[in-house]
């Protein structure tokens, strides 16, 4: 009964591939496409309102102003984030009479996001390796290599990476976010390692659990080592618990200690119709296109549910999407659910049909190249006031900038236009499909259209966003009125972002809040929408300025006459 019932069981499916759809794609154009993604967006630029409270507290941390094991800005504490404050502090001490403290302390950044590229193509590479993951081989002509289909799955997976919008801007941040993605990324790798590299995989694990946990986000890394945990019974992992178990247990008596230290560094809360309504609106745009493609795999894939290929990135992408619909820090922890995201979209290549494919092609081609566009047009209106009604719009959001044209921008500007002309009319041509192809151009419209906002918007975005000019006027505002070298300012109303940018520009000793020893400091800063100004201050208002196009956010420098001894 038992030996019918065995037979009569139909097996999971396998793909059906020919051997031109794994043709490899060379390593030259890849690495270079990488790179276009990755360096733009880092370099060139202050930092932002994003970056700034982790600027502020790696630069605090390498003059000596916090310390390592408690990261402080201003004197107060700030949780959540000590890896990527220690990067930054280091970087700092390490590179900043090299290329500055803006640049130094972005390095790490720019270093964590390549690896989480390579850390989802080694695991989408290792997970396609596998027997019930290889494709059907042909009876006739010839066979297909294991490791060629490996290759071409796995640069379908980096390719779907690099073409989710939602790793845009959030991936070139100097945040806690970018190495927490490193660490879910260190985490994929290691179930992709674990049935056969046992070693390798237990490193990888540890790291990405202790990532999560020293980032800003211990009870997801205790979740994860938990999920780990439950996972190990599968028959894929036969040989390699015993290792497992014994860095697991590491790495759950680390996240216990870290949750115990910093005493609820994250927040978890119930979800509203609401806010899970607005998540859902925005993961559709910010897994684009990864996510159809993962959803397409899962179903596609679902006889195989139990195979390691397949069971590994789905149970670590439903922990990290479902930690993110409990978190309260908006749309940043959905960065976490991208590498397993593009794993899985690289499942759904080879098992998807022709014109599908096509479809998202077209779209591609049609929406990246618009865009691309519509950022030359807005360029040229910046820089000649042709036309005229898009360059009134310009001037009214950045008013005051002056367009300058820049020689090396505008040819790497157009440098990218031409190679995205090129890959267009290659992925027209009539040849061989092979499996990576479907997501070319997604990938590189991506990748144009960050490249020319990086080259040709850089100086007017850097423009509207730095700190710079802002914290240069309230110190040259202080030594104007005999402030001293380093004063000290009360501030009120400040983000800690604020607090930090503008503290590393103006040469200031900021003391935030309304705490005994602020309201001791001779000097007052505050940031109030309008003229109404919620707190008693009593003195002589010194500077007040704003950041370009934001007049309702005024700042005001005042020198106090209510001074408590």
């Amino acid at each position: 009964m038992n030996s019918r019932a065995e037979t009569s069981r139909t097996p999971a499916p396998r793909p059906v591939v020919s051997s031109e759809s794994v043709a490899r794609l060379p390593r030259w154009p890849l690495w270079l496409l990488c790179a276009a993604y990755v360096l733009p967006g880092f370099i060139g630029r202050d930092p932002w309102t994003g970056d700034g409270q982790t600027f502020g507290v790696a630069w605090q941390i390498a003059t000596g102003h916090s310390g390592w094991l408690q990261p402080t800005l201003w004197g107060h504490g700030i949780g959540g984030g000590w890896i990527a404050y220690w990067l930054g502090a280091l970087a700092l001490k390490a590179f900043k009479g090299w290329f500055g403290a803006p640049a130094a302390s972005r390095l790490p950044f720019m270093l964590l996001l390549a690896a989480c590229l390579a850390q989802v193509w080694h695991a989408a590479y290792q997970l396609a390796l596998r027997d019930e993951a290889q494709p059907v081989q042909p009876a006739f002509g010839e066979p297909i290599a294991r490791k060629d289909y490996a290759r071409a799955m796995a640069d379908g997976a980096l390719l779907s990476l690099l073409a989710c919008l939602g790793l845009l801007v959030r991936g070139h941040e100097t945040t806690p976010a970018l190495v927490q993605l490193a660490g879910a990324g260190s985490l994929l790798l290691g179930l992709a390692l674990l049935p056969t590299r046992r070693l390798r995989a237990c490193l990888a694990l540890a790291a990405g659990l202790l990532a999560l946990a020293l980032c800003g986000a211990p009870w997801l890394a205790l979740s994860a080592a938990l999920l780990i945990a439950v996972l190990l019974p599968a028959p894929a992992l036969r040989g390699s618990r015993a290792a497992a178990a014994l860095t697991l247990a590491l790495c759950i008596a680390a996240c216990a200690a870290v949750l115990w230290h910093v005493h609820g560094a994250t927040e978890a809360r119930l979800p509203t119709m609401r806010s899970a309504s607005h998540l859902l609106g925005v993961l559709a745009w910010f897994l684009w296109p990864a996510w159809p493609l993962a959803a397409w795999a899962v179903w596609r894939w679902r006889a195989s549910l139990g195979a390691w290929h397949v069971l590994a990135p789905v149970a670590l992408g439903t922990l990290c999407l479902f930690s993110a619909f409990l978190s309260t820090s908006g749309s940043a922890p959905l960065l976490l659910v991208l590498p397993a995201a593009a794993v899985l979209a690289s499942l759904a290549l080879p098992v998807m049909r022709r014109g599908s494919l096509a479809a998202l092609d077209w779209f591609a081609l049609m929406f990246f190249s618009l865009l691309a566009f519509v950022v030359w047009l807005l360029w040229i209106a910046l820089l000649t006031g042709e036309p005229a009604h898009p360059a009134a719009n310009i001037a009214r959001l950045a008013p005051g900038f002056h367009a300058q044209l820049q020689l090396l921008p505008t040819l790497l500007a157009m440098l990218a236009t031409a190679a995205w002309a090129a890959v267009a009319s290659w992925r027209a041509g009539r040849h061989r499909h092979p499996i990576w192809k479907g997501m070319v151009l997604s990938a590189g419209g991506v990748t144009l259209v960050w490249a020319l906002v990086a080259t040709l918007w850089l100086p007017v975005l850097d423009y509207a966003s730095s700190y710079r000019s802002l914290g240069e006027q309230v110190r040259m505002a202080l030594q104007e009125h005999g402030a001293g070298p380093t004063p000290r300012v009360q501030t009120l109303g400040l983000n800690p972002s604020q607090q930090g940018l503008l503290g590393y520009w103006s040469d200031a000793r900021f003391l935030p809040g309304a705490w005994p020893e602020s309201w001791r400091a001779p000097y007052v800063l505050t940031l109030t929408r309008g003229d109404y100004l919620p707190w008693p201050v009593r003195g002589q208002v010194l500077w007040t300025g704003h950041r370009p196009g934001e007049n309702d956010e005024l700042l005001r420098l005042w020198r106090r006459d209510d001074t408590r001894r």
